[in-house]
């Protein structure tokens, strides 16, 4: 019986620290809890009330170094240190394992340590505008992850175990040194936020598909080559920005992406486009520009919402195809390598702007003549001798410009009396 009663004192003994450290936190507080809380901004400034710190704003107090004396606040869920000058992280913030929010954006840290995977309930973490040449693997122990921020550093690459973070809803990788990016980030199915604007991306992980929860994907800026079959399987992406790239060709796929709305594939070294990799119904926008295309060769039947398209600075000789997609309200076509201005234009009674400047224009249909709703039309340098009569057809015209062509005295005097006062007429 004696032996007993040792045996259990001695237990209760052992068990005293682990109750300790598990009683020395409180429950985490709720959302709207944290609301009310009181937001401290110092150290110093809770006093005696340590255990009632949830919230510490630390930000924009030239700090070189977090204070150790921080580890006393047990209970902290909000943390923010931006804006300061911390280049290194210390143990003891690992042992703030209550921390939701650790926002540690506008430093200087150089390294995270394999240890923030002890902060187990966090859910969003900021890091943009730091040093950072990695991140550790074991940060994909952090389950219930649902932001991360790494904006502006310089990420040469990501842990496979990124695919781990099942919960997390952005991920913020614009502006670092990634040239590719893990397959295992296609587990992130609840993504729905994916920022890897100015990269140095070659190309996409077939896994991107996965990712079903992305409405606006912004790849600009980078060196991608090629995109994925898989990238149709996105199939309620409606904001898609690929300029800047390296891109020779798109995928018949792109056209599964039928919510789609507005399509940036400019500053490319697209020769031709397949026909079926535009037929996007919902499309809104679409820019063209800066690529090496010399002709019309994609299907235009299914663009039946396309209000503005930017074509500028490619060899397009012929346009006809384009003047199908009555709904265009605005098309830009300047610096190309067109010629003649065809009657199929007047099928576009929706456009409103109309730029052919810099081409090689020397003959334009009078049936431009019925584009009725036209408020600018830029014809600047080309080789245009003759406007007909039948341009007074455009009576909501607000400005003409017909500088650098080859328009006699005699032509321009009849130009502007065939508008009479309501046009602005550049000569």
């Amino acid at each position: 019986m004696i032996m007993h009663k040792i045996k259990f004192f001695c237990l209760f003994l052992i068990t005293i620290p682990v109750s300790l450290s598990v009683f020395s936190q409180k429950k985490l507080k709720t959302a709207d809890q944290l609301a009310k809380a009181t937001v401290y901004r110092s150290i110093d400034e809770p006093g005696l009330n340590k255990k009632r710190v949830y919230i510490l704003n630390l930000d924009n107090q030239k700090l070189n170094a977090l204070p150790e004396d921080i580890v006393k606040f047990k209970n902290l869920q909000e943390l923010y240190l931006r804006n300061n000058s911390i280049a290194f992280l210390p143990d003891c913030l690992f042992e703030l394992t209550n921390l939701q929010k650790l926002m540690l954006g506008e430093n200087n840290i150089q390294a995270i340590q394999p240890e923030i995977a002890n902060l187990i309930n966090l859910q969003e973490i900021d890091l943009f505008d730091n040093e950072l040449i990695s991140i550790p693997a074991e940060m994909g122990n952090l389950r219930n992850l649902n932001k991360i921020d790494l904006n502006r550093n310089n990420l040469e690459s990501l842990p496979p175990e990124i695919g781990n973070l099942i919960e997390l809803n952005a991920l913020w990788l614009e502006k670092n040194k990634l040239s590719s990016l893990p397959e295992e980030l296609g587990d992130c199915e609840l993504l729905s936020e994916l920022k890897l604007k100015g990269n140095a991306l070659v190309s996409l992980p077939f896994s991107i598909g996965e990712l079903k929860q992305i409405r606006s994907l912004n790849l600009s800026d980078n060196s991608i080559r090629k995109l994925p079959q898989s990238i149709g399987n996105i199939v309620d992406l409606e904001e898609l920005d690929i300029r800047n790239n390296q891109l020779t060709e798109l995928p018949d796929e792109l056209g599964n992406l039928k919510k789609l709305k507005t399509l940036d594939v400019s500053n490319n070294k697209l020769k031709n486009i397949r026909h079926f990799a535009l037929n996007l119904p919902s499309l809104e926008v679409l820019d063209l520009s800066s690529n090496n295309l010399n002709s019309v060769s994609f299907q235009t039947d299914e663009l039946l919402n396309l209000k503005r398209l930017e074509a500028e600075n490619n060899r397009i000789e012929n346009p006809d195809p384009l003047f199908s997609i009555s709904s265009l309200e605005e098309l830009n076509l300047s610096r190309n390598r067109i010629e003649r201005i065809e009657p199929g234009i007047s099928k576009l009674g929706n456009l409103k702007y109309l730029d052919l400047s810099d081409n090689r224009i020397y003959s334009v249909t009078k049936d431009i003549g019925a584009l009725s709703n036209l408020e600018i039309l830029n014809l600047s340098n080309n080789n245009i001798r003759l406007l007909q009569k039948e341009i007074r057809g455009m009576e909501n015209l607000d400005e003409l410009n017909l500088k650098n062509n080859n328009l006699s005295e005699y032509q321009k005097k009849n130009i502007k009396k065939y508008l009479e006062d309501g046009t602005r007429i550049l000569f």
